[in-house]
């Protein structure tokens, strides 16, 4: 009886820990994640320096959800939203309440470069994945592999304008002036070294600091070469061009990175704001029928509300959150539900991913491959709008090795 006794008790244990190793095995997740919701966390930008785009943003990625039907491989969507004001220390605390209160399985943003710093670290030891809405800095992809930027980093959208100021505009000497902020430099080093590694020459350069309201005195001081690069936030870029015009330049002028003019701006800016030239890899405005049935999708979907509200994708934000929460949700589908960091990010780094501007793709890095488009301002009877003008296609969107640094950092 006690050997029974005995055999029938290691039996028993052997049974139990075989069991709980089973309950931990990576390859059972996504059964158990069946019944939860997969939760996206949206660092958003509700009040702050960029809470204009905000609505933009939320439409955008409710647009990417609700084509998934609410749902991707059999788990619910949520999206988690909160407050980064722009603010890195805002930014850190929010992400943790979307980690531990949330649970969140991957996390967007927030929009500018300065506050997403603090969220890469934060999520580096979970290996969460942390997605870009717009551009981010190289310094940011470096932080882990845990970092994606879909479109790209700030030096390579920049690299390709001055690329096409060069060898499409025939522009041969260029002066410089932007924001004194980390995104701003890296836009227009970008801009330099894919114009001076072309046989291009940069005269002068001009930072103007965060506080600048009137730039008269840069204006003053401004030397007349083929075209003036710029590159400013909304706000900023908006005084910037009246008072450019105010001062009677004639140069052309190429937004040195990513476009940040709404059609708001333009319809107050109009004649004025006519040809400038800036590079995006998503816009509306983009010409092609995927495009076409995108903005169409996006205004049934929200044609409701009101024009501040996001009825119109007017501002590029809201078309580079669709296509960051679409490729996040492709790649949990690629990964049967499986949300488990490791699958996740796997996913992430060897699948290619649909959206209507064409098919993302990462490179080790974690960089963007894709097509980048260079835009120009129009007018389209009374209306001003943008226009795709060229198409760099299927291009890692980062600056090449041996261009960078080719313009000296003046």
């Amino acid at each position: 009886m006690m050997k029974k006794k005995g055999a029938f008790s290691v039996l028993s244990l052997v049974l139990i820990l075989t069991l709980a190793l089973l309950a931990l095995t990576p390859g059972d997740s996504s059964s158990q994640m069946k019944g939860k919701p997969v939760v996206i966390g949206n660092l958003g930008v509700f009040t702050g320096r960029d809470a204009d785009t905000n609505p933009w943003l939320l439409r955008g990625a409710e647009l990417a959800i609700s084509e998934f039907g609410g749902k991707v491989a059999g788990r619910e969507i949520k999206l988690a939203s909160e407050d980064s004001a722009s603010d890195p220390t805002v930014a850190a605390d929010k992400t943790k309440k979307l980690l531990e209160v949330d649970k969140a399985d991957a996390v967007i943003g927030p929009l500018p470069a300065a506050a997403a710093f603090p969220v890469a670290t934060l999520l580096k030891s979970s290996g969460i994945p942390h997605m870009s809405i717009m551009d981010f800095p190289a310094a940011l992809t470096a932080i882990g592999n845990h970092v994606f930027a879909h479109s790209g980093n700030q030096r390579g959208t920049g690299y390709f304008v001055g690329a096409y100021a060069y060898e499409v505009m025939g522009y041969r000497t260029a002066t410089v002036i932007h924001d004194d902020i980390i995104f701003a430099e890296e836009y227009t080093q970008g801009a330099m070294d894919g114009f001076v590694s072309r046989g291009g020459k940069i005269i002068q350069r001009q930072r103007t600091p965060m506080n600048t309201v009137d730039y008269g005195p840069y204006l003053t001081a401004m030397k007349q070469a083929d075209c003036c690069l710029f590159w400013f936030i909304p706000f900023h870029a908006v005084q910037f061009i009246n008072q450019f015009n105010q001062y009677g330049f004639k140069m052309p002028m190429v937004q040195g990175g990513v476009n940040v003019l709404g059609l708001q701006n333009l319809s107050e800016l109009k004649d004025k704001a006519l040809n400038i030239i800036s590079c995006n890899p998503y816009d509306a405005y983009i010409k092609g029928p995927e495009v076409k049935k995108w903005v169409d999708r996006w205004v049934k979907l929200h044609g409701k509300r009101a024009e501040k509200d996001g009825r119109y994708p007017y501002y590029s934000e809201g078309a580079a959150m669709y296509a960051a929460t679409s490729i996040l949700l492709q790649a949990i589908d690629l990964a049967k539900g499986d949300t488990t960091p490791a699958a996740f990010r796997k996913a992430l780094h060897t699948g290619t991913f649909k959206t209507p501007w064409g098919q993302v793709a990462f490179n080790n890095g974690q960089t963007g491959i894709g097509n980048t488009y260079i835009l120009k301002v129009v007018k389209e009877g009374n209306n001003y709008t943008r226009t795709d003008v060229y198409n760099y296609k299927n291009v890692l969107r980062n600056e090449p090795e041996k261009d960078k640094d080719a313009a000296p950092k003046m």
